[in-house]
């Protein structure tokens, strides 16, 4: 069963009736997800418009294009829920002397984030920590064609008021086998709006071995509620996608404090 739309039908009917809150830390751009949750009653959507994708393997070039969608929804104390997915890919195949494209949806995803009591982001130090279930509901093109578990931590450091500094570390679990990501960032505030950052990926994946990436990206805020990012990534060393970036916009709802 595909809840993704349902989901984000009823976030939009439930736009008009919520007042703004103070707005959160969003979790995109970059590796990882923000050390702190969303009040209670609360939600955002951050959605990719779109993310593109670029991989040579085996003679063909493939070209992937993912609009992703993550709804958070604060459920109270230090947990909040997140859904997420991909109502809309294309794919692009070239290779061998044919050419072939689909479009379809990719699979869904349920977590949850806990960031314990005093995880925040006025702190020196703060973290968080993920656990969510990948559901194998998407199209053949798009999805893991399994169950995925994944299990993932932020650690984040902020010395002082413009610089701020993560570890991501996650494990997912597919099939059996295990693909491990480790991801330092480097950010900085640049005046009220911009924040820039940037980042190296580290993978191994069970079956194809070790993929580096290396990049960075910029986040800009408009007013206090709505945030548009850009990113891209390269890959440096090892196998996976050549090229990765993706454009994105998130927006936060939630009840007057």
């Amino acid at each position: 069963m595909n809840l993704r739309p349902a989901l984000t039908a009823a976030l939009l009917l439930l736009a008009p009736a919520v007042a703004l809150a103070d707005p959160p830390d969003f979790d995109r751009p970059g590796a990882g997800f923000a050390t702190s949750v969303l009040p209670a009653g609360t939600f955002a959507l951050e959605q990719g418009v779109p993310t593109y994708e670029r991989e040579r393997a085996d003679g063909f070039l493939d070209r992937t294009y993912t609009a992703d969608s993550v709804i958070r929804i604060g459920t109270g104390g230090p947990v909040e829920l997140q859904v997420g997915g991909s109502a809309w890919n294309r794919l692009e195949e070239r290779g061998q002397g044919s050419r072939r494209h689909a479009v379809g949806h990719g699979d869904t995803s349920v977590a949850m984030k806990y960031a314990p009591a005093g995880s925040d982001a006025d702190g020196a130090f703060s973290w968080a920590a993920l656990g969510q279930v990948t559901f194998a509901n998407g199209d053949e093109d798009f999805g893991n064609g399994a169950r995925q578990y994944s299990l993932g931590t932020t650690m984040q450091w902020k010395p002082n008021d413009t610089q701020q500094n993560t570890l991501y570390a996650n494990v997912d679990r597919l099939k059996g086998r295990d693909t491990w990501t480790l991801a330092p960032t480097f950010g900085r505030k640049f005046g009220e709006n911009w924040m820039a950052y940037v980042e190296a990926d580290a993978i191994h994946d069970a079956d194809e071995g070790n993929e580096f990436q290396a990049g960075g990206g910029v986040a800009y805020s408009i007013g206090d509620h709505l945030q548009l990012d850009a990113y891209a990534l390269h890959r440096v060393a090892g196998h996976g996608p050549s090229f990765i970036a993706g454009l994105g916009v998130s927006v936060f709802l939630g009840h007057a404090q």
